[in-house]
């Protein structure tokens, strides 16, 4: 883990750069299915005008990052209203992803450690859902790790999913 002092954690200030704004987009979609596309830019700023903390691990480059949303945005997503349908306060993790050159480096755990140090400091629990079909056996161990419980299931039309809290 000794390369992880070759990486700096950033949570970022509206307005995000364009040249940032393209490396996560770019990344989000070199992970796609794991992640959910993104068709455009425009797009990708209106997650981020919902979004309460956008966290991006710097080396050289963007190489991951985090979109999280506090409860009661506009957000138009069946998996984010299973959460926002509950009532409670949270912080919901609407993706995550790693360019494929930095993974294995121990930057999802460090960002998620940041993610529950937010939620901790705002007193909600973080929320996400993982893909089981097609199954998603690495996320699905990442989040047990770290002790997300299973609140609930849901299938769609082209995927299923489990619904995680912390």
């Amino acid at each position: 883990r000794a390369k992880l002092n070759l990486y700096k954690l950033e949570v970022l200030e509206n307005p995000i750069s364009v040249d940032d704004l393209n490396q996560i987009w770019d990344i989000n979609q070199a992970n796609i299915p794991e992640v959910s596309d993104i068709p455009d830019l425009g797009r990708l700023r209106d997650l981020i005008t919902w979004c309460s903390h956008v966290i991006v691990v710097r080396a050289e480059e963007v190489a991951g990052f985090i979109l999280l949303m506090r409860e009661n945005q506009n957000y138009d997503s069946l998996n984010y209203d299973f959460f926002n349908s509950k009532g409670d306060p949270f912080l919901y993790v609407d993706r995550i992803a790693i360019k494929k050159n930095h993974i294995r480096n121990g930057l999802g755990s460090m960002i998620y450690k940041k993610t529950l140090e937010i939620a901790d400091n705002l007193g909600v629990m973080t929320c996400c859902e993982v893909n089981t079909e097609p199954r998603n056996d690495p996320s699905l161990a990442f989040h047990s790790s770290f002790g997300f419980k299973e609140v609930g299931l849901r299938d769609f039309d082209d995927h299923s999913v489990v619904y995680l809290v912390h």
